[in-house]
């Protein structure tokens, strides 16, 4: 399970990969991934390139496009760091059968950003690869377990 958790300090989100059991199916073992920091920025913003969007929907297409679950304080606090960073907007808009929704777009600062991004995972995803191949070559040597 992919989770992601806001930072009590300086309110940066942290992706994790939580998982519970060990590869003998046993709750011995708890693995917990490297965080990304950041990460659920790059996917809002990826999100919201499709079409603007409010909250609640986000969070959905969040889980679906980009395998990121927010509990909502966090994702609401991070969209608005990311309004006062330019990176989105935010407008009122009447639902059809309910209370008003605050509908969030993208500006051109916030797509500016997502390219930026989109570069750094490329670079990051590549010397992860780098690094994996040689985990992997230097525990095989060793008759260890590998991934």
């Amino acid at each position: 399970m992919l989770m992601t958790y806001m930072c009590d300090v300086c309110g940066c989100s942290r992706r994790f990969r939580v998982i519970n059991q060990d590869s003998t199916g046993s709750d011995s073992k708890l693995v917990r991934q490297a965080p990304i920091e950041r990460f659920i920025e790059p996917c809002i913003l990826l999100v919201l390139s499709k079409i603007p969007s409010y909250g609640y929907e986000l969070m959905k297409n969040l889980a679906e496009q980009c395998g990121e679950t927010i509990d909502v304080g966090n994702l609401y606090r991070t969209l608005r760091r990311m309004e006062e960073d330019g990176w989105v907007t935010s407008d009122w808009e009447k639902g059809e059968n309910g209370p008003k929704k605050r509908i969030y777009t993208i500006t051109s600062d916030g797509k500016d950003f997502l390219h930026s991004a989109a570069l750094g995972l490329e670079k990051s995803q590549a010397q992860i690869g780098l690094f994996l191949n040689r985990y992997k070559e230097v525990f095989k040597e060793e008759g260890g377990e590998t991934l």
